[in-house]
C-alpha cells in the first residue's frame, strides 16, 4: 500500500502546478498500488479552495484513509521532530510542520511506502520507510 503526501495530490491535481508533470509519472507508476491517506493528509487537502473537486477526485481514484493512529505513533511523531530539529541547528536542514512528521510516523506505524515530491523529512528521520519520488 501507498501512502500519498498532500504534495503530490494537489500537485497531480492542478495542471498549472510547477510539479504536475512529477505528480503525473508518481501516479502512473501507482497505477496498480492500493492508495491511501493518513488523516493528516486529508485534513490538509481538506483545508483547500479545491476540497469538493479534490475529494471526488480521491473517490474516483479509490483512495482510503487509514484514520487508525494511536498514541506510540504521535510519540513517534514528537520524538522524529525533536530529532529534526537538533539535526537542524546546523542550518542544512528546511524549517517543517508537525504535519511533516505525524505522515512520516503514519507511514512507519502501517508499513507503508510514501509517493512524496519533498523527501526532506524522510531522508532525515524515518530512513526505513519507503519512498516513491519524482
Amino acid at each position: 500500500m501507498t501512502s500519498l503526501d498532500t504534495n503530490v495530490i494537489l500537485a497531480v491535481f492542478d495542471p498549472e502546478d510547477a510539479s504536475h508533470e512529477a505528480a503525473s509519472a508518481i501516479f502512473e507508476r501507482l497505477s496498480s498500488d492500493s492508495l491511501v491517506l493518513c488523516p493528516v493528509v486529508y485534513t490538509e487537502l481538506a483545508a483547500s479552495q479545491s476540497w469538493e473537486g479534490l475529494r471526488t477526485f480521491l473517490e474516483r481514484g479509490s483512495v482510503e484513509v487509514l484514520w487508525d493512529m494511536p498514541p506510540l505513533l504521535w510519540e513517534r511523531a514528537g520524538k522524529a521532530m525533536g530529532e529534526y530539529a537538533r539535526s537542524r541547528r546546523g542550518g542544512a536542514l528546511p524549517r517543517r510542520v508537525a504535519a511533516d512528521f505525524l505522515v512520516g510516523a503514519h507511514a512507519e506505524h502501517h508499513s507503508l511506502t510514501v509517493a512524496t515530491l519533498d523527501p526532506v523529512v524522510f531522508h532525515a528521520v524515518f530512513q526505513t520507510v519507503p519512498l516513491i519520488t519524482a
